[in-house]
């Protein structure tokens, strides 16, 4: 698979400890254009972390040491780390270990048995998805900001609170086998977890607009301040010609 040019020159850093699989992810994104770098556990990956900021991360799960979700929430802590894209790779693909590895802030969950293709795409759309959110204005970010707020609030709070209200009562009822009981738990999680997503936007974007404007407000005081200062400063250059 060809790179075009918006991905061909990015930085991906690879954590993983099998070095069958390291090698083989690296031959795979430096043919489609990559540049690589390979950890080996999630320590190296967090020293490699701070010495180069890739462009995306690659990140195994199941490692030595510090594991890879651990990996992850330090990256989302980081002041200088928290929006590089991280793509979780993992043998385990139950619902619980995908809703672990979202939590801990990865963008996407790909299970290790995933065609080829499919692990490049993904990795070319979200560098695609990171460089046009860093190329937006914040109020641009801001009115996107708003409109998902105002677009999820009605059209998927009061659904998904209908269907958690009807799956709490299948839950009342005596399951013939576990893995009904199993299903209609996970759906459940599902649902809460859809629910917390839509206030987490609201509150994102409530607090993004108090900051927007007291950053403007900041602003506005920073030019009067340097507007004031070239004032003063003309001033005294009159005053030395008189």
């Amino acid at each position: 698979m060809d790179a075009s040019p918006a991905t061909s020159s990015a930085h991906i850093l690879i954590v993983e400890d099998s070095e069958f699989q390291s090698r083989f992810y690296r031959k795979l994104l430096e043919k489609a254009g990559y540049t690589v770098e390979v950890a080996g556990s999630g320590e190296e990956g967090l020293v490699a972390l701070g010495a180069h900021r890739p462009d995306l991360i690659l990140l195994d799960v199941q490692l030595p040491g510090v594991d890879g979700f651990h990996v992850c929430a330090a990256v989302r802590d980081g002041t200088q780390t928290h929006d590089i894209p991280i793509i979780i790779l993992s043998s385990k693909t139950e619902v619980p270990s995908v809703m672990a590895g979202l939590r801990t802030g990865a963008d996407d969950y790909v299970g290790k048995q995933t065609d080829t293709g499919s692990l490049v795409a993904r990795i070319a759309r979200l560098l695609e998805r990171t460089r046009t959110y860093r190329r937006v204005s914040d109020g641009e970010r801001l009115n996107l900001l708003q409109h998902a707020a105002a677009t999820l609030s009605p059209g998927i709070r009061e659904p998904a609170r209908a269907a958690l209200t009807a799956v709490k009562v299948l839950e009342g009822m005596h399951f013939a086998h576990e893995r009904q009981a199993r299903a209609a738990r996970y759906l459940r999680q599902y649902l809460q977890r859809i629910l917390r997503l839509v206030e987490n936007i609201e509150d994102v974007s409530r607090l993004a607009s108090e900051a927007f404007v007291e950053r403007k407000k900041l602003l506005d005081v920073e030019t009067a301040l340097d507007e004031a200062e070239h004032h003063a400063r003309y001033a005294d250059d009159l005053d030395a010609e008189r």
